[in-house]
């Protein structure tokens, strides 16, 4: 863990010093370049990438700041949790007003009631801050996330993600039960006022990879046909949590606007300017979970999710 972060961090200090030498060479290639259509809005993408830049170096000094002050003291989580807050919604704002984004929340009804388990679509970069800002921001509640172990390359999201209750899994499945157990426990000792977030697809949704699922994954195909917007739910991470569930209902988030931003190509060509993201949530009690073996119950609201992924493209379409 220390390598590692000396590593992100000395390699965040040489891109901070790189991109403030050649800003200006920066600026002027990126308003050249805006002119092609592949890259019409490259300036918006560099403003964003010096944004993200101010906001890592500005998080890790609040966390240091933080861990020296607070770590001892009763309210240390809640300090950590403010700062997670003020991460994600930092770099959401200037997203918003830079690629002129339009938000919608529908289902919030599903906002209120007690802490649950959260399972939301995943088509892009940003769609990874909805959840904690549209949901627990908006209850004031902490909110904690299973993710990926390779977003442990950005030294915020290492050192915040690990010094509040998360935990980051290998998606190879080189060692699947341990990222089980993981999993199991993050639920199981969820608290009455933390929720828990989990992308049940694993990875980001592109429709090349429901195509490489189709052929490399053949026993797949079936699902991959049922759910022809989304991919296949990883069942064991799901079933973890509602295995070890203490008893919190369960969110559902689907979303659609963000399906052209899955990558940095799409950035910088224009895949999140000016879109229209809608967000619909809904909830089901804790006593409506069915018990024993749960994948016909989530396949049945992996189908909810797929008919709203279908009438929200459609409304978006119109």
């Amino acid at each position: 863990m220390i390598k590692r972060r000396c590593a992100t961090i000395s390699a965040l200090a040489i891109i901070t010093l790189l991109v403030a030498l050649l800003a200006p060479v920066l600026v002027v290639v990126s308003l050249v370049a805006s002119v092609l259509p592949a890259f019409r809005t490259a300036p918006h993408s560099l403003i964003f990438v010096y944004w993200f830049i101010m906001c890592e170096w500005t998080g890790l000094a609040r966390f240091a700041w933080v861990w020296l002050r607070y770590r001892n003291d009763p309210g240390f989580l809640r300090h950590l949790r403010d700062i997670q807050f003020w991460w994600a919604q930092a770099l959401f704002d200037v997203g918003r007003r830079i690629f002129r984004l339009k938000i919608e929340v529908r289902g919030e009804e599903a906002l209120n009631g007690p802490c649950a388990l959260l399972l939301s679509r995943h088509t892009s970069m940003a769609d990874t801050v909805l959840p904690l800002l549209y949901f627990g921001k908006a209850r004031a509640e902490s909110l904690r996330y299973v993710l990926k172990q390779e977003l442990q390359l950005f030294p915020c999201l290492d050192i915040g993600g690990n010094l509040l209750p998360n935990v980051f899994v290998d998606r190879s499945g080189a060692d699947s039960a341990a990222a089980i157990e993981k999993v199991s426990n993050l639920v199981s000792t969820a608290g009455d006022d933390e929720s828990v977030l989990i992308y049940p697809e694993g990875t980001r949704f592109t429709q090349r990879k429901h195509e490489e699922l189709a052929v490399g994954k053949p026993q797949l195909l079936e699902q991959l046909r049922r759910w022809p917007g989304l991919l296949p739910l990883r069942l064991g991470g799901v079933s973890a949590m509602l295995e070890s569930n203490p008893g919190k209902d369960l969110v559902f988030l689907a979303h659609v606007g963000f399906e052209g931003s899955a990558n940095v190509n799409d950035l910088i060509s224009g895949g999140w300017l000016n879109q229209r993201v809608i967000l619909q949530f809904w909830r089901i009690s804790h006593a409506d979970i069915p018990e024993g073996d749960p994948t016909e119950f989530l396949f049945s609201e992996w189908d909810k999710m797929q008919s709203n992924v279908d009438s929200l493209k459609a409304e978006l379409a119109a």
